[in-house]
C-alpha cells in the first residue's frame, strides 16, 4: 500500500511538472503574433507539399508546414496543440535522461526545473524559433517530438531490459510509422542511426539478444531519414548557401584539404558551445575531486586535466578539445567504477554526450545550420549541466537541510527566468499591436507606404526567435512579404 501511494505521488508530480510547463507554453504560444515565413499563409493542400519535397525542402515538418501549419497557426486551437507538444519535448528529454519520469523529491524537482529554464536561456539555441514560431515548431520542435518518441523505448530499454517486455507488440506496431516519421524530421538523423547502430554491434559483441522492435524501429527510421536524405529540393535549395559542399565536392577535395575541412568545421562552430562544455566539465571534475573523498592527488589529477583541455581548446582546433575532453572523462569513469559506481556512471554519461556534440558538429560538414537547428547541442548540454546537478544532490542526501536549500533556489531561479521570459514576450505582443495600429493610421491617410518602428522586432530577450524580420529595404523579402500582407505597396522598417 505504501509503494503504491509513492508511485501515485510520484505520477501526480510527473502530471504537475507537465503541466506547469505546459501552461507557461499556452500562454506563449497564445500571445506569439503570426509573422516572418508564416505571414498570410493558407491552406495549401498536399500539392504544394509536393511542390516544397521536389523544389525548396523534404522534412516532414516542412511538409506539414506548407499544407497547413502556417494557417494553423492564426487559429486559436494552435496555442493548445503546440504547447502540448513542447511540454512532451520537455517531459521526453527528463525521461530520456533520467529513465524515468520525474518523482516527488526536490532532486527531481529541481532537475525538471533547470532543464526548462536553462533550454529556454542557452544562446546557442533559439528558443522562441522553435518552440512558439510555427515555421520553427514544424520543422525542429515536431521532429524531436518524434525522435524523442522513437528513441524513448531504446533508452528504456538499455536501462532495464526487462522493463518493456510487456509492452514489445505495441512498440513493435507503433514504432514503424514513428520510426520513419523521425527519421524523415531532420538531417542530424544521421548521428542517431550512428549512435543506434554502435548498440546493435554492442549488443551483438557482449551477446544481448535484443528485441524484434529494436531492429525494426531502426529499419523505418533509415527509410524515413533515406526519404529525406534523397529530396530533390535539398539540392537544390543548396544552391543558396555560398559554403555548401556535396559528398562528392568532399571526395574531390583530397585527404589534405578534407581535413583542413574537417577541423575547420569545429572551428567555425559557435564557439560558447565549447565555452560552455568547457565550464560544465571542469566544473564536474573539480566537483568530485573536492566533494568525492577529497585528496591532494584527486584535485592535482583534475587541474591538470582541465590545463590541458583549456589548452586544446584556446590553442588547437575545437575539434581537439572534444577528443580530449572525452579522453579525460572515459578514463575517470573507468578508474571510478572501483570506488563509485555512480560516479562512473556520470563520467560515462558525460564521455557519451561529448562524443554525440562531435558528431552532430561533424554533420554540418557539408553547409552550416541557423540557430534555431541548434537544439541538439542544447539538449546535450542540458545534460551536463543535471549530471553536476545529480552530482549535488547524490553529494547531499544525507544533508536534508542543504538538499533543501538547493533545489529552492534550482526552482526560483527558473520560475524567476520563466517571468522575464513571459514578461519579455507580453512586451513584444504589445508593440506588434502599437505597430499594426499605426499602420491603420497610415493607411486611414491615404499612405501606401507603410513605415513601421524597426524596435517592434527587436526583445530583450536574447533568444526571442532569430526568424527574418523587415528591414529599411522595402524591394527585399520579408518586407515584400508584409506589404502583401498588409495591402500596402512597401512596406519598411527603421
Amino acid at each position: 500500500m505504501e509503494n503504491r501511494n509513492i508511485q501515485k505521488k510520484d505520477f501526480l508530480s510527473a502530471v504537475l511538472g507537465f503541466a506547469l510547463v505546459y501552461a507557461f507554453l499556452v500562454y506563449l504560444n497564445a500571445i506569439f503574433p503570426t509573422q516572418s515565413d508564416d505571414l498570410g499563409r493558407k491552406i495549401e493542400g498536399i500539392q504544394r507539399a509536393i511542390r516544397s519535397y521536389m523544389a525548396w525542402n523534404g522534412r516532414i515538418g516542412e511538409l506539414m508546414l506548407v499544407t497547413f501549419g502556417s494557417y494553423f497557426a492564426t487559429l486559436p486551437l494552435y496555442s493548445v496543440v503546440n504547447a502540448f507538444v513542447g511540454a512532451a519535448v520537455i517531459t521526453l528529454l527528463f525521461v530520456n535522461i533520467f529513465a524515468r519520469l520525474p518523482k516527488n523529491d526536490m532532486k527531481d524537482m529541481a532537475c525538471f526545473s533547470v532543464l526548462f529554464a536553462f533550454i529556454m536561456f542557452d544562446p546557442i539555441f533559439a528558443f522562441g524559433s522553435v518552440f512558439y514560431w510555427a515555421a520553427g515548431s514544424f520543422n525542429y520542435l515536431w521532429a524531436w517530438f518524434f525522435i524523442l518518441l522513437c528513441i524513448t523505448p531504446v533508452r528504456l530499454y538499455w536501462h532495464n531490459q526487462n522493463f518493456l517486455k510487456s509492452a514489445s507488440f505495441a512498440i513493435l506496431v507503433l514504432g514503424i510509422p514513428v520510426g520513419v516519421a523521425a527519421g524523415w524530421s531532420s538531417e542530424f538523423g544521421i548521428v542517431l542511426i550512428l549512435a543506434w547502430g554502435a548498440s546493435i554491434v554492442y549488443a551483438k559483441t557482449k551477446g544481448i539478444k535484443l528485441p524484434l522492435w529494436y531492429y525494426t524501429t531502426f529499419v523505418a527510421f533509415v527509410i524515413g531519414w533515406l526519404i529525406l536524405y534523397v529530396c530533390p529540393g535539398a539540392r537544390l535549395r543548396a544552391r543558396y548557401f555560398k559554403n555548401y559542399c556535396s559528398l562528392i565536392d568532399l571526395l574531390k577535395l583530397g585527404p589534405v584539404k578534407l581535413t583542413e575541412k574537417i577541423f575547420k568545421t569545429y572551428d567555425i562552430f559557435n564557439k560558447n558551445l565549447y565555452y560552455e562544455l568547457f565550464f560544465l566539465v571542469s566544473l564536474f571534475l573539480l566537483l568530485s575531486a573536492v566533494l568525492y573523498k577529497p585528496s591532494l592527488k584527486k584535485f592535482e589529477k583534475s587541474m591538470l586535466a582541465i590545463f590541458v583541455m583549456l589548452y586544446c581548446m584556446q590553442s588547437l582546433s575545437k575539434l581537439c578539445f572534444l577528443v580530449s575532453a572525452i579522453f579525460v572523462c572515459i578514463p575517470a569513469s573507468v578508474v571510478a567504477k572501483k570506488e563509485n559506481m555512480f560516479l562512473s556512471k556520470l563520467f560515462a554519461a558525460m564521455s557519451i554526450v561529448l562524443i554525440l556534440e562531435l558528431l552532430f558538429i561533424g554533420a554540418t560538414i557539408q553547409v552550416g545550420v541557423p540557430r534555431r537547428s541548434n537544439f541538439q547541442y542544447t539538449i546535450l548540454t542540458a545534460c551536463m549541466v543535471l549530471i553536476n546537478l545529480a552530482f549535488c544532490f547524490e553529494t547531499l542526501k544525507n544533508n536534508a537541510v542543504s538538499k533543501r536549500i538547493l533545489a529552492v533556489c534550482c526552482m526560483s531561479l527558473s520560475i524567476l527566468f520563466a517571468l522575464f521570459v513571459g514578461i519579455a514576450c507580453m512586451k513584444m505582443h504589445k508593440k506588434w499591436e502599437k505597430m499594426e495600429l499605426s499602420i491603420q493610421e497610415q493607411k486611414a491617410k491615404g499612405s501606401k507606404d507603410i513605415v513601421v518602428d524597426r524596435l517592434t522586432f527587436v526583445s530583450s530577450y536574447w533568444n526571442y526567435g532569430d526568424w527574418g524580420n523587415p528591414g529599411n529595404n522595402a524591394k527585399v523579402w520579408p518586407n515584400t512579404q508584409y506589404a502583401g500582407y498588409y495591402g500596402a505597396d512597401t512596406f519598411i522598417a527603421q
